[in-house]
């Protein structure tokens, strides 16, 4: 096979963009658990479609259609109230969801029991199709809404129990069976057989459920507003009972809504009666209000008797003047009589009665003619005596007559004072009177148009009542659906394959972002001026145990590792004893792996070949050599201890050679500084051809540097799917810092996948090949 130049790698600096090798690495490297993710994801969506009961829905098509025969006879404002005249399509489909009209259809429907055959998954109802009815006594049965399981015995005889673990109550048909919590009565129906086994249960159903029920599932929606189509339909995993559901709900509502239409109006109208008749008496009180205030004033007109008792107390008044100055006067004239000074005023002369005007004329014509008698008798004589006599009896009679009189002004005064302190009230009254009037004569006039405009509404319903008629039509009676609506099947199935799918690629991109391991040969060609010198494949042959080169010579890795050898080739040194120093990050990298297979490759081509455990602090244990003392190695000669010819150790081939590490020093990095590792090289180099320097990892100590500094050749190992993309890096550190040069890298266990096979599988048999890639696989 011709060998593989190594590549230098351009200095250029490479845009960060998506690395294809490592995304394609990513998904080899996880493709069970992304095969795991796709099969997760399908298989639930499978179990969906095959475990979740089949809906169906069964649907009609209804057209309201309203004939409205009061339109002539004037009365559009009553049909325009009516909200079916408006909007008739929202009316009717709150009206076929109120709980009063679905009440009536589970009144219709017989759906108190419902019976069930039980499945191991998923359990299917029977409907119609039940092989036994059961009637229940609601009095005495309280196992509502649970299973109640029916097992039976024979033609005759069975067992009902609520639950899968209740207490067993045995029953025959026809006859009352009694438990503490239900009493029932099972009949056979004309599927029962006496020779199929039933395993059945049945679930008494509360109102509240089945109205729940119907409530949910029950769809009312508008088909066209133009033409007032409304659409029903009801959703159930019973293709039947949805049919059966929707086709009673469309013969109740033909019968409900007719009602409807004229109970709204009986209930306009009744209302309108009540408010009649309470108006009729509210103005009966106004009309008794009136009556009583005509009977009681003796009017209707208020300001015509507020104006009349005005001028009566006017009147009063001068009534009251002229009584008051004649009761004066006559206490000056019966002061004057007293004294037989008799002085009427022009007013008391006309008050005065004759009888007592001449009585007083005539004692001032006594008194006066008594006067002319002074003049000439003596009072003591006889004739002025009886004059005076006269005279005091005609005054005696004229003060009695008098003081009469005054008597009866007096009363007729105080008379006069309590009629007008009578009038002053009621003329205080009158305003009220007249406001409390006015008011209710307001109200009396409003309760008036009220009745008349109810009276009015009243006669409108009436005529709307008696013409307004629904026709509603059944365009499209309920269908039985035979293809269910759900579970949609190609839905959920694609909903699951794009999900897979989704998280598949989710998942490959947070896998690519977090993974930070070398994947492929490119990678390590970024390293400026560093050649790669070739890649070893995975081995399905584990352990350095054994030399694989040896053992498995027709191998990829064989071959990988031959050509490593001959690409060693390319590599020109001043001598042909070249030092080869095989170098890593960390451990664990393949570096023993790969220096003892190259030495075993090399020594196959007749060159001598030593290779040197430089590992000091970690000696090897699974070897393929034999190491007879462990006392003596190269920890032991580097420190003079030994010559290097006595701990070289002979392996199974002939031109190879291995010197073991030694004991673990104290000290390594500094025996390989001092010049006795120098001294050992060159005098190594008088005996082999090749020699060999396993290092210890240079990324955890330093003695690795010391070797690599030393080596003609270095060649520094990435594991694949191993190694850190940051060892990279750690390489360029150490080959800037320390000036190393001829370093050459190495990418060991790269997995086969597909071109990275190299086309090494020709040296390998087909069917190990086939069985290799089946091993890798589930490796994975």
């Amino acid at each position: 096979m011709e060998p593989v130049k190594p590549h230098i790698a351009p200095s250029t600096s490479h845009q960060e963009s998506i690395d294809f090798h490592k995304l394609r690495a990513t998904v080899l490297s996880n493709l069970w658990w992304l095969l795991l993710i796709f099969v997760a994801i399908n298989a639930a969506a499978y179990i969906k479609i095959r475990y979740t009961k089949d809906l169906y829905e069964s649907s009609s098509e209804i057209k309201l259609d309203i004939k409205n025969e009061a339109t002539a006879l004037g009365i559009e404002t009553f049909v325009a109230d009516d909200p079916l005249a408006t909007d008739p399509i929202s009316g009717e489909i709150e009206l076929i969801r109120a709980k009063l009209f679905l009440n009536r259809v589970l009144d219709s429907l017989n759906l108190d029991v419902g019976y069930f055959s039980k499945g191991e998954v998923l359990n299917h109802e029977l409907f119609t199709a039940t092989p036994i009815q059961v009637e229940y006594n609601p009095e005495h049965t309280t196992a509502y809404n649970q299973q109640i399981f029916f097992e039976k015995i024979n033609d005759d005889e069975f067992y009902l129990h609520v639950g899968e673990e209740g207490n067993k109550v045995k029953g025959t048909y026809n006859t009352p069976v009694r438990s503490t919590n239900f009493e029932l009565v099972l009949t056979k129906n004309t599927s029962f057989s006496t020779t199929d086994e039933i395993d059945l249960f049945f679930v008494i159903n509360s109102r509240d459920v089945l109205l729940n029920y119907i409530t949910a599932n029950l769809i009312v929606e508008p088909l066209n507003y133009s033409a007032k189509t409304i659409r029903v339909a009801f959703k159930d995993n019973q293709p039947a009972k949805a049919q059966a559901i929707v086709h009673t709900v469309d013969a109740m509502y033909l019968r409900y809504s007719h009602q409807q239409k004229n109970l709204t109006n009986t209930q306009k109208i009744d209302w309108l009666n009540k408010e009649l008749q309470q108006i009729e008496i509210k103005m009966e009180g106004f009309e008794d209000y009136f009556k009583k205030f005509t009977l009681q004033n003796k009017t209707n007109n208020l300001d015509q008797d507020l104006a009349k008792t005005i001028q009566s107390i006017n009147a009063i008044d001068s009534q009251r003047y002229d009584l008051t100055l004649r009761i004066r006067d006559v206490n000056r004239l019966l002061d004057g009589i007293q004294t037989h000074e008799v002085f009427l005023s022009p007013a008391l002369k006309q008050a005065l009665p004759d009888y007592l005007y001449e009585n007083l004329d005539h004692i001032q014509e006594l008194t006066q003619e008594m006067e002319r008698m002074k003049l000439s008798y003596n009072e003591v004589t006889f004739a002025y005596r009886e004059q005076q006599q006269q005279i005091d009896s005609r005054t005696r009679k004229a003060s009695q007559q008098l003081q009469e009189m005054k008597n009866q002004w007096v009363i007729r005064l105080q008379e006069l004072n309590r009629r007008k302190s009578s009038l002053e009230n009621e003329f205080a009254n009158l305003p009220d009177k007249s406001t409390q009037f006015s008011k209710n004569q307001r109200f009396y006039k409003l309760y008036e148009e009220f009745y008349l405009s109810l009276m009015q509404s009243k006669a409108g319903f009436e005529i709307a009542q008696a013409g307004t008629t629904p026709d509603f039509k059944i365009l499209s009676p309920a269908s039985l659906p035979t293809t269910p609506i759900s579970p949609n099947r190609a839905m959920i199935a694609g909903i699951g394959l794009v999900a897979s799918l989704m998280l598949i690629l989710f998942v490959i991109g947070v896998l690519y972002l977090i993974n930070n391991k070398i994947t492929a040969q490119h990678e390590l060609e970024k390293l400026p001026g560093v050649p790669v010198l070739g890649v070893i494949p995975a081995s399905r042959h584990t352990g350095i145990q054994n030399l694989h080169v040896v053992n498995y010579p027709k191998s990829v890795v064989s071959e990988a590792i031959r050509t490593l050898r001959t690409n060693l080739d390319f590599f020109r040194t001043e001598s042909p004893q070249r030092v080869v120093a095989l170098s890593s990050t960390i451990s664990g990298e393949g570096k023993s792996f790969v220096a003892l297979n190259l030495g075993g490759a090399i020594a196959i081509s007749r060159k001598k070949v030593v290779l040197i455990d430089l590992d000091m602090r970690k000696p090897k244990a699974n070897l393929p050599i034999e190491i007879p003392d462990p006392s003596k190695g190269m920890s032991t000669v580097l420190i003079r201890k030994d010559r290097w010819q006595d701990c070289v150790l002979r392996t199974n081939l002939e031109y190879f050679d291995y010197i073991p590490s030694g004991p673990i020093p104290p000290n390594p990095s500094e025996l390989l500084l001092n010049g006795e590792f120098s001294s050992i090289l060159e005098d190594l180099k008088k005996h082999y051809d090749i020699i060999l320097l396993d290092t210890p990892p240079v990324g955890l100590v330093t003695d690795g540097i010391q070797a690599m500094k030393k080596a003609d050749i270095s060649i520094y190992i990435f594991r694949a799917d191993y190694s850190k993309r940051d060892f990279i890096k750690n390489l360029q550190r150490i080959i800037t810092i320390n000036h190393i040069t001829n370093v050459t890298t190495l990418l060991n266990a790269l997995p086969m996948r597909g071109e990275n096979t190299n086309g090494y599988g020709y040296y390998e048999d087909e069917s190990d090949s086939k069985m290799e890639m089946i091993r890798t696989l589930f490796k994975r």
